[in-house]
């Protein structure tokens, strides 16, 4: 009976949000989404969309842009539905992110980037974000990833064919194609010159850091995982994949170090403009002929791919099963 009062309380709130004009004037703001017990308003919607939907009115044509962002906004309540769902979810398990580990993570990821809490509210302040919009973020990461050890770790399997099978199919350039598949990692250090704020402090202390991470790396430490978490070039955010070069297509400092390695091994450290970097070559495709890094090599690292593929996958399968159980109701 609460809930039916309850539905029936959102239906009423709905139709005054939606329809009631305020002294004769149009409505500024209304409700767009029911999910469970909670509203979503269009100002929030347009709040959480404004980067994209100011791109998309920028840069779209103008015959286009009316089309094109009603899409881009259907695609924000929806990402904003999944969101809801998974909070309500996470309260309903007693999961709870606490003040004292947004503070942790935020600190990692000052420490990761060799950036000050100055630094880091500058770059904010400049893609006019708050700290608290940032904060919100991060909270729904460490939920997303606590709700994925609870709800969603336990259904991932990855097999040993399953790797075996991706070394023989990706671990190679495509059929036809030519060149040294490539890993890499950097480390910069900021230049005075061109007034750089990525970075380290000194040369000195990008060197440091650049032979400490080569060394794990050496030492058998995931590639990929090590690049995510402390090289500081655009690479990263693939685990340091960088794809294929023909040898002709790679810079002369590139080209020395891959030059002296075998597949599955690491580059010596190299140093370009106010960059450390060094590299692992995974494979060499010359004509008919291709020499892969070892499999033992590389296994991890195929592993970790695999795992944050399937991962994505069932969890995109889990927030579509709470999706089929929740009460949504969208008005946009």
């Amino acid at each position: 009976m609460q809930k039916l009062i309850s539905l029936i309380f959102r239906g009423i709130l709905i139709s005054f949000l939606a329809l009631s004009p305020s002294h004769g004037e149009e409505v500024v703001d209304r409700v767009i989404a029911v999910v469970n017990d909670d509203v979503i308003t269009l100002s929030e919607m347009e709040d959480t969309g404004k980067e994209y939907f100011g791109r998309i009115k920028a840069q779209a044509p103008a015959e286009e842009v009316d089309r094109i962002l009603a899409k881009a906004r259907e695609e924000v309540l929806s990402s904003m539905i999944d969101q809801f769902i998974v909070r309500q979810q996470a309260e309903k398990l007693s999961i709870a992110v606490s003040e004292k580990e947004l503070d942790a993570a935020l600190d990692q990821m000052l420490v990761r980037n060799n950036a000050t809490l100055e630094d880091f509210r500058q770059e904010l302040a400049a893609m006019k974000i708050s700290e608290q919009e940032y904060r919100d973020n991060i909270r729904d990461e460490i939920l997303k990833s606590k709700l994925i050890g609870y709800e969603v770790r336990s259904r991932i399997v990855i097999t040993e064919e399953d790797i075996k099978a991706y070394y023989q199919k990706e671990i190679i350039p495509e059929k036809g194609g030519n060149g040294f598949h490539l890993l890499q990692m950097g480390f910069t250090w900021r230049n005075v010159v061109v007034l750089e704020k990525a970075g380290f402090d000194s040369k000195e202390t990008a060197r440091e850091q650049a032979e400490k991470i080569r060394a794990r790396a050496v030492g058998g430490e995931n590639f990929r995982t090590l690049a995510k978490q402390y090289s500081n070039l655009p690479s990263a955010a693939d685990g340091g994949d960088i794809g294929f070069f023909l040898k002709d297509e790679m810079v002369s400092f590139m080209k020395n170090a891959i030059m002296e390695i075998q597949p599955g091994e690491i580059s010596r450290i190299v140093e370009n403009n106010n960059t450390f970097q060094f590299f692992k070559l995974l494979s060499v495709q010359e004509g008919e002929t291709v020499v892969k890094a070892p499999y033992e090599s590389v296994r991890e690292e195929i592993r970790d791919v695999l795992y944050q593929q399937e991962m994505e996958a069932q969890y995109k399968k889990w927030v579509n099963e709470l999706r089929d159980g929740a009460y949504i109701r969208i008005l946009l």
